[in-house]
């Protein structure tokens, strides 16, 4: 017997057999069965073959559909190249990374010395052809490049990280852990399928055999609940927020929802009441990572009396808080977080793993600070780069940005650190405010809160990373200059 790594293609060949006409993608607009998709997967397939890639080629993919993006994934997945999924090529094309072609939509800027190929409709069309669940024979081992994935936190500065065959099979296993074995069929995604996160929890619904659903707005998610009665939603912290608001808002039925995971940020307490309060009673937190999966998880109901409390440590990830001189320090006292994982991914390409720092002997660094308990409980107090000391008192932008959200004229926050002419760093807020509001009005109602707030700029708009994340460093720049 074969010891090859099971992927969700394979999967996917199975399902298609055994229940053809099973939803595997919903959209808005149209769904496509298990054996739509495997026949779709096979026609790709043959369009791939003709374009003569070397083997174990890189290839880029900017498609905007998730069925398509999944189909050609797949495909690509099939034969054995290695996929990085981004939402504008031109975007990657500066990182000179080793990309053999480029697979988009029409519409794509012509670049200068590089291969594209547009995925028209003819991509998916053809002759019947029959199924055959056996595993093909695509990437060499287990121990090889089958994802690259695009990094960069709150910095916005992207780096490349890949996954071997057998890291991107344990993400897609472990969602079996986080989202719960066998209590839903119906998973809502509103992660975009160009992050690591979205495409393996994709994959693991597809494994998995359920049927996966994708949404852009929080209302459109909304609806796509009530009318297909979805039981799983996956989203960021920021995406749950607007999934709150849009509820509060104008409400639709969510009785279907059995358990929504969140992650990506720091998850506020009052965060988690309100979610739990108008959608769902179970909500999974899950901190992860795009260097190290996930890494700590647990319901939220476990968590809510902890202020940046995350989730306990997985057992397939070894996570120590250490000091500035990476000396591990014991459970309880607050440091630099540094992660092992047996899922880990690698800096890529390898000969530019000096310029990846946060991967040092063996370990990543998320640049998180915390600690961990006694019993594995993970709780973050903000990024090292970001945590604003004003005069001893130290807070996390997350932490401001959650008391501030609470104010009745604010719609979104972001709060920075900079250093005052007293030489002691001073906390700055930019807000966008549904009417007008004075300075001074501002910074009193924050220090009533224990938030001493400095300095107000009301601003249209605040920038984003492409997981919806604040970009604190171009925001700084906007603002300060610096």
């Amino acid at each position: 017997m074969s010891n090859a790594v099971v992927s969700f293609v394979d999967l996917v060949f199975h399902h298609a057999l055994a229940r053809p006409e099973k939803p595997a993608i919903i959209l808005a607009d149209r769904v496509v069965t298990y054996d739509m998709m495997a026949q779709g997967i096979l026609r790709v397939a043959d369009r791939i073959r003709d374009l003569g890639l070397p083997r174990d080629a890189l290839v880029c993919l900017s498609i905007d559909s998730p069925i398509r993006h999944m189909i050609v994934g797949a495909a690509l997945f099939r034969l054995g190249y290695p996929v990085i999924s981004v939402p504008k090529p031109g975007d990657i094309v500066p990182m000179q990374l080793p990309i053999a072609a480029f697979l988009h939509e029409s519409g794509v800027p012509f670049m200068a010395g590089q291969r594209q190929f547009v995925v028209a409709d003819d991509w998916f069309t053809g002759e019947r052809r029959p199924i055959i669940a056996s595993p093909p024979q695509g990437f060499a081992s287990e121990e090889t490049v089958c994802c690259v994935a695009m990094s960069s936190g709150t910095t916005g500065r992207p780096k490349a990280i890949s996954l071997t065959v057998k890291a991107f099979q344990q993400w897609v296993m472990n969602y079996y852990s986080t989202l719960g074995l066998g209590t839903w069929d119906r998973f809502l995604g509103l992660i975009g399928m160009n992050s690591s996160w979205g495409y393996t929890l994709a994959a693991h619904s597809l494994f998995a055999g359920r049927t996966l659903l994708h949404a852009v707005t929080p209302r459109d998610a909304l609806q796509m609940i009530a009318v297909y009665n979805v039981d799983a939603v996956s989203a960021t912290s920021h995406q749950l927020r607007e999934l709150v608001r849009a509820q509060t808002q104008a409400p639709v039925p969510t009785g279907s929802l059995r358990t929504i995971l969140t992650g990506g940020g720091l998850l506020s307490r009052s965060l988690i009441a309100e979610a739990r309060a108008c959608l769902c009673s179970s909500i999974v937190n899950l901190y992860g990572s795009t260097e190290a999966g996930g890494t700590a998880f647990a319901n939220c109901d476990q968590l809510t009396e902890i202020e940046g409390a995350t989730g306990f440590v997985a057992p397939w990830a070894e996570v120590e808080i250490v000091d500035e001189q990476d000396k591990a320090q014991p459970a309880g006292i607050d440091g630099i977080l540094r992660i092992r994982a047996t899922c880990q991914g690698a800096p890529y390409p390898p000969e530019r793993a000096a310029l990846n720092p946060s991967f040092r002997d063996g370990w990543f660094y998320p640049g998180d600070r915390g600690q961990i308990t006694r019993d594995g409980l993970m709780i973050i107090n903000g990024r090292t780069s970001d945590v604003i000391n004003v005069g001893g008192l130290k807070l996390a932008p997350e932490v401001i940005e959650d008391v501030l959200r609470q104010h009745p004229v604010v719609t979104e926050v972001a709060a920075f650190g900079s250093m005052g002419d007293s030489g002691i760093e001073e906390i700055s807020v930019a807000l966008v405010v549904r009417t007008p509001v004075a300075d001074g009005h501002v910074i009193d109602w924050s220090a009533e809160r224990g938030i001493p707030v400095t300095r107000i700029f009301l601003v249209d708009t605040l920038p984003k990373t492409s997981s919806g994340k604040v970009h604190r460093d171009l925001l700084k720049r906007q603002l300060l200059g610096t």
